[in-house]
């Protein structure tokens, strides 16, 4: 029997079958029940965007941890066909959140935009927030792992969120010039 193609049924199942052939549902299950001396999963009753963010973080920490020896031993064991990988090339140190501003501050990296600058945020559809650069602070952006800049933006009384709010804040990865129609 032929089964009719569902599209959106197909997309989750290859977005899933994804998830599992990257590891990506085993560290995501492996968050949810995970418990120690120092973390227990249960009692923070963790909720799924949690997860996926935590999730996100040790990828992008691992991605930046790479080196050339873990690579070659792992490289190594997946030729020899060994589902034994040795416990030496799983070495993973993370540093310790902090709350304290980094040592190097305040020399760190010129924010890129100024007071009075008109910017926009990246759109990721067709509408997005406008506005002028009010005010900025450094602080520790989570979904980065790092310190960047943060603007605050006096929108645009035309901009989407102006019937609501009056200001926001942006990363400044998250924001660019507004072009002015000419």
């Amino acid at each position: 029997m032929i089964r009719p193609v569902g599209y959106s049924t197909d997309s989750q199942c290859a977005y899933q079958q994804a998830l599992d052939d990257f590891g990506i549902t085993q560290l995501l299950t492996r968050l949810k029940t995970y418990s120690d001396a120092d973390f227990d999963a249960a009692w923070m009753n963790l909720t799924q965007p949690e997860l996926e963010s935590l999730a996100a973080i040790f990828i992008q920490k691992l991605t930046a941890n790479l080196n050339g020896k873990g690579i070659a031993g792992y490289l190594n064991a997946i030729r020899h066909g060994s589902i034994d990988i040795p416990p030496s090339l799983v070495h993973q140190v993370f540093p310790p959140s902090s709350v304290d501003l980094p040592a190097n501050f305040p020399n760190v990296q010129i924010p890129r935009y100024l007071y009075g600058d008109k910017l926009r945020w990246i759109p990721e559809g067709d509408k997005t927030d406008w506005g002028v650069v009010i005010g900025r602070f450094y602080s520790f952006a989570s979904h980065q792992c790092a310190w960047t800049w943060c603007y605050l933006i006096w929108l645009d009384k035309l901009s989407s969120s102006s019937p609501w709010t009056i200001a926001d804040i942006a990363w400044e990865d998250d924001l660019e010039p507004l072009e002015e129609a000419s």
